[in-house]
């Protein structure tokens, strides 16, 4: 649900053109479009798959608002002037200026909008708790559906790499050291290779002491620069004991630490159809569990005040610790499109389970913000009077988050940018 579902009216300034003017309009926007496309083709990409993902959530609202027996006015991709529409019963379709979402506008979403008598009995806030809340649940339910679907797909057409350790992979003769540019400024003799270390070899234990994870064979490993240590390695059937001393290197901090010169062999996972769509299931799951997570520590007091730290130089800004912007979407976007079909196809998931979630979240105008008015006024009925939250008085306590979250979302476009 978006802020237009929850405007009043034909707004005065924005008439339906004139045909002529509105081809005229979308004619100018395809080319602009081509043009976009030529100089950026993979940016283009991502925004369009992050426009097909709002459709599909708004196609969510409208399909359940068209199910509860509700009158739908208008069904458009994007805000502002209007590009181009058509009327097909009694609503409109079409495109605007601004490509920044879209809205399916249902009459009576507020007490505060005036209706015809004759739209009221189909308007949103005539309907029962049960319609209301199925019609706002109907957007993310739509692409939390889309992101199942596609991470079953994903697994299905494409191998997943996995860390295969204690197993390496072949040690290369020489480490690379590169400068805070990614430039090579040496390369240092590899002493898993003067420790005779071969591919397969299977590293379990260092000093004795058992490294069942690659993070917990780097942790003893790396705060021991030039030290004398002993491998347990298993090679093939045969276990054996091995000699090798550490390289020295800098680390991104400047300290200096020790290394081996090995890395986990990777295997490629190919999975059947029941197994990736299991799979995907597991995916779904992990995903939404910390995304859910991360919403929660970002729009929390404290991941606010981190955020505005991060804007004025207070903190070093962290990517995982505050919400991507468009821009920062467009970024990840495009390389992962660069990539691979593969790549491209969970990005497309991945944007539409977040979209799905965001919109969850409890505050108006976002559909978790209806849910909960739509609770409210359930639990405050009694005896069959139906109680009616009203929006003028609860719009301020609204206003204040919402506020709250444009400061968090420019913040975070002045990060990606910045």
């Amino acid at each position: 649900m978006t802020i237009g579902s929850m405007m009043t009216g034909r707004d005065p300034v924005d008439p339906l053109p004139d045909p002529s003017t509105s081809w005229v309009r979308l004619a100018v926007v395809i080319v602009g479009t081509v043009v976009i496309g030529i100089v950026a083709w993979s940016g283009l990409v991502t925004a369009l798959l992050l426009i097909v993902s709002i459709f599909l959530h708004e196609l969510g609202h409208y399909l359940g608002g068209r199910w509860g027996g509700m009158k739908v006015t208008e069904f458009f991709i994007g805000f502002g002037p209007r590009l181009w529409s058509f009327r097909r019963g009694e609503t409109e379709y079409g495109l605007k200026a601004i490509p920044l979402g879209a809205y399916v506008k249902t009459p009576g979403m507020t007490n505060l909008e005036e209706l015809a008598v004759e739209d009221e009995p189909r308007s949103y806030r005539a309907q029962s708790y049960g319609r209301r809340v199925r019609m706002v649940v109907a957007g993310p339910a739509t692409n939390l559906l889309v992101a199942l679907v596609l991470f079953g797909v994903f697994f299905s057409t494409n191998a997943e790499p996995k860390i295969d350790w204690p197993a390496i992979s072949a040690p290369e003769p020489t480490i690379p050291v590169f400068d805070a540019e990614g430039q090579v400024v040496e390369e240092l003799a590899n002493p898993a290779v003067a420790a005779g270390l071969v591919e397969g070899d299977r590293i379990v234990a260092v000093d004795g002491v058992d490294t069942p994870t690659f993070t917990d064979f780097a942790e003893a490993v790396q705060p021991r620069p030039g030290a004398e240590v002993v491998l347990r390695v298993e090679r093939g059937t045969t276990t054996m004991d091995i000699a090798a001393t550490l390289g020295r290197r800098s680390a991104p901090d400047g300290q200096e630490q020790g290394f081996l010169g090995v890395r986990p062999e990777i295997v490629e996972i190919r999975r059947s159809v029941p197994e990736a769509v299991h799979r995907g299931f597991i995916e779904f799951g992990t995903q939404v569990r910390d995304t859910g997570v991360a919403l929660a520590d970002i729009f929390s007091p404290t991941g606010i005040v981190r955020i505005v730290k991060m804007v004025v130089g207070q903190e070093v800004d962290d990517p995982t610790k505050r919400p991507t912007s468009i821009v920062g979407i467009i970024k990840l976007g495009s390389d992962a499109v660069r990539s691979s079909a593969g790549e491209t196809l969970y990005l497309f998931a991945a944007i539409n389970m977040a979209l799905g979630l965001f919109n969850l979240l409890p505050v108006l105008p976002l559909d978790g913000g209806h849910i909960l008015i739509a609770t409210y006024e359930r639990l405050r009925s009694r005896r069959g009077r139906r109680y009616q939250v009203d929006f003028a008085r609860v719009m301020p306590v609204f206003a204040v988050v919402i506020v709250a979250l444009l400061v968090v979302f420019m913040s975070a476009i002045y990060l990606d940018t910045v």
